[in-house]
C-alpha cells in the first residue's frame, strides 16, 4: 500500500469512528473502508478506499443500496481492468502529494489556531466548502481526538478557514482545508499550513501527504499550484471509478 493511501484510509476510518449515527455512514470489509452519505451525494464521502480484494467490493457494493458511489484505488491494487469490466467508468482522478517537514512561510492578519470549539471547525469547515449544515457536525467530531491537530483561522473571533493534520505512524495527512469565500485571498490557507507543518515537526514526524484534483487538459487547478507552490512534490495520480449507471 502506497504511504499517501494508508495515511488517508487511517484518516478516514478514525473520522468516521468519531461521529458514529451521523450524517456520513461507514463499512468496512477485509481492509477496505465505505463511506455514504445521502446529506452530502459527490464523491468525496461517498467511495470505497483501500480496495485491493473484489471480494470487499462485493461485500460493500450493497452499503449503497443501489445509488452512485466511487472507488478511490491505489494504483498498486492493480484492479483497473476488472473495475472496467465490471461497468465501472473511470472519473476525475486525483493527484497526490508528499513533502518533507521544512519550514513554511505564512504571513496573515488572521488569527491561526487550535480551533477554540469544535463547533467553530465544523462550520467553517461546512460553509467553506458549501455543505449542508448537517456535515458541520461530522467535521467538529475530531477536534480533540488522538492524532488530530485541527486549526481555524479567526477573523475577529469569527471562524473564517480551517485545516486539519492526522497523524499516521511517522506520516501526517492534510485534509479538510477550506476558506470561507469571503475571506479567500488573506493568507489563511498558507497560514494553517505552515501551522501543520510546524506541530508536525513537533510530533516527529516525518513526511506530509495530500492530495486535489489532477491537471485537467494538461492545466492545474488552484489548489494543485497552490500545493505544489508551498513545496509539495506530485508523487502518483490515484484514479477515480464510477459505479455502473
Amino acid at each position: 500500500m502506497e504511504p499517501g493511501e494508508r495515511a488517508e484510509l487511517e484518516a478516514f476510518r478514525d473520522w468516521i469512528a468519531a461521529a458514529p449515527g451521523g450524517v456520513v455512514e461507514y463499512a468496512e470489509h477485509g481492509g477496505a473502508v465505505a463511506v455514504r452519505s445521502t446529506a452530502f451525494p459527490a464523491r468525496e464521502l461517498n467511495r470505497i478506499l483501500g480496495l485491493y480484494d473484489l471480494a470487499d467490493l462485493d461485500a460493500l457494493a450493497p452499503f449503497y443500496a443501489g445509488g452512485s458511489f466511487w472507488v478511490s484505488l491505489d494504483p498498486v491494487a492493480g484492479l483497473d481492468d476488472e473495475l472496467l469490466a465490471r461497468g465501472f467508468v473511470p472519473d476525475y482522478p486525483w493527484q497526490k502529494f508528499a513533502r518533507g517537514l521544512e519550514p513554511v512561510e505564512g504571513r496573515t492578519d488572521l488569527r491561526i489556531a487550535d480551533a477554540d470549539s469544535p463547533a467553530d471547525f465544523g462550520s467553517a469547515f461546512a460553509e467553506g466548502y458549501g455543505l449542508p449544515s448537517a456535515v458541520a457536525g461530522f467535521a467538529a467530531a475530531v477536534v480533540g481526538r488522538t492524532g488530530w491537530h485541527c486549526f481555524v483561522a479567526y477573523d475577529d473571533g469569527r471562524p473564517v478557514a480551517t485545516g486539519a493534520l492526522f497523524e499516521s505512524g511517522d506520516a501526517g495527512w492534510l485534509g479538510a482545508a477550506t476558506t470561507l469565500p469571503t475571506h479567500r485571498g488573506r493568507g489563511a490557507q498558507s497560514a494553517i499550513l505552515a501551522a501543520r507543518v510546524e506541530r508536525a515537526h513537533e510530533r516527529g514526524l516525518h513526511v506530509l501527504i495530500t492530495e486535489t484534483g489532477a491537471p485537467r487538459d494538461g492545466r492545474p487547478g488552484a489548489s494543485y499550484r497552490n500545493i505544489v507552490k508551498s513545496g509539495f512534490e506530485p508523487t502518483y495520480v490515484r484514479p477515480n471509478y464510477a459505479s455502473p449507471a
